[in-house]
């Protein structure tokens, strides 16, 4: 007989506009049977009760632009592949424990995550792996000029570079082979390079479309890292699919958007903050200035046109970006003029559509896994509710318990 959970609380579902406020969600196994007002609830006598004072019930939330390397965690021990490999581990556990039950990974770590994580062998979310990101040799992911293109592709563990449209096509497969289920690229130049400016365009047009017949023909799609202008639209002529960061878009390129249905993925945390994080090197602190306003402005046009607009953090688990306080980027979003409520649904359906799952994840329906978190506080009140992982009291993935702390007590 499957084990059966009944959470009580208010209901964020991430499909309808107004919440249930007495609300019940009831799972077996894996799934969830029933989602509604907790009066019309069949709770069957020998299920599990769970609930906080002042509960609320809402999707797992998906980090859809993640990089599980573990280079800048705070639980790094050393810097060998074996070293960070053990560190994302720990990371990916963390990343449960703050709500984060789906992300999206670009990294040469990913495959292996999801396999163990799918396995049961270590706590961790539900995985999309992307592989390395794919850039040109002095472009964004060039990140150690004294060493030679050929050994950087086969050490990094974030970046992949390539040059030429035969390059294109070699590079694109082999993320494939190594296990990637979309492909991301550098479409311009990054705050974090150290060779490149933000405004650089980087593959030819040749080359962008090379990456996106391959990659279509695998029946995925392109996401593109994009800060400047200039790259961000020809990345979009060309036909990408989905954009990064988006940090300098203009009206002509949201227009592109709308018209082919490009989602635009947020990472505002990071670029809201920049010029405020310590540490950083030199080349970093003198592009980080002009940063902030210029994402505030795109988010604010992209609203203005409808974007569907998913939520992604560049968290490292570094004493900057903890995973602890993911749900920051909930906040970012309602900063540039989006309603708590549509920050939610952009880090819930919205991943959810991004990792191809949507289907089965990143609402509160009938039918669907129980991917579900317990936070106290209201966050359509106050969206900084979902700011630390301190408030998220339970997590379940798939009906399983991943997090449980001492004040969710029985709900008779």
């Amino acid at each position: 007989m499957r084990k059966i959970k009944v959470l009580l609380g208010r209901i964020i579902d991430a499909v309808n506009d107004r919440p249930v406020e007495d609300g019940a969600v009831i799972i077996e196994g894996e799934r969830i049977v029933y989602a509604g007002p907790r009066e019309r609830a069949p709770i069957p006598e020998n299920a599990e009760i769970l609930t906080c004072e002042n509960a609320t019930i809402l999707p797992g939330f998906i980090d859809a632009h993640i990089h599980l390397v573990g280079s800048e965690s705070v639980h790094k021990t050393g810097d060998t592949p074996y070293d960070l490999l053990l560190t994302a581990v720990k990371d990916v556990s963390d990343l449960v424990d703050a709500g984060v039950t789906g992300v999206r990974d670009m990294s040469a770590f990913g495959r292996a995550l999801r396999d163990a994580v799918n396995a049961g062998n270590i706590k961790g979310p539900r995985i999309m792996v992307g592989g390395r990101v794919l850039s040109i040799s002095s472009g964004h992911c060039d990140f150690d000029v004294t060493k030679s293109v050929a050994r950087c592709n086969e050490e990094d563990l974030t970046g992949f570079m390539m040059d030429g449209p035969e390059d294109c096509y070699k590079g694109v497969r082999r993320q494939f082979r190594e296990g990637a289920e979309f492909i991301k690229i550098c479409a311009t130049g990054g705050v974090s390079s150290a060779i490149d400016d933000y405004n650089d365009q980087e593959f030819s047009e040749e080359e962008l479309k090379v990456i996106i017949q391959e990659t279509h023909r695998h029946n995925t799609y392109v996401t593109a890292h994009c800060t400047g202008t200039a790259g961000t639209k020809a990345a979009l002529k060309a036909g990408i699919d989905c954009v990064e960061h988006g940090v300098m878009l203009d009206e002509e390129c949201v227009q592109i958007m709308k018209k082919n249905n490009v989602p635009l993925v947020t990472t505002l945390s990071v670029a809201l903050g920049l010029a405020d994080m310590k540490n950083l090197p030199p080349h970093m602190m003198r592009k980080a200035q002009g940063v902030k306003e210029a994402a505030m402005r795109s988010f604010q046009l992209a609203h203005e046109y409808g974007l569907t607009v998913a939520l992604g953090t560049d968290y490292s688990n570094s004493p900057n970006t903890p995973f602890s306080e993911i749900g920051r980027e909930f906040y970012s979003l309602t900063r540039c003029g989006y309603s708590p409520l549509e920050a939610i649904k952009a880090g819930t359906i919205n991943g959810a559509k991004l990792m191809k799952r949507n289907h089965e994840i990143g609402t509160i329906e009938k039918g669907k896994l129980a991917d579900l978190v317990l936070v106290q506080g209201n966050p359509l009140e106050d969206i900084l509710v979902l700011a630390h992982a301190d408030n998220v009291k339970l997590v379940l993935i798939g009906g399983q318990e991943q997090k449980r702390m001492d004040d969710v007590k029985n709900g008779l």
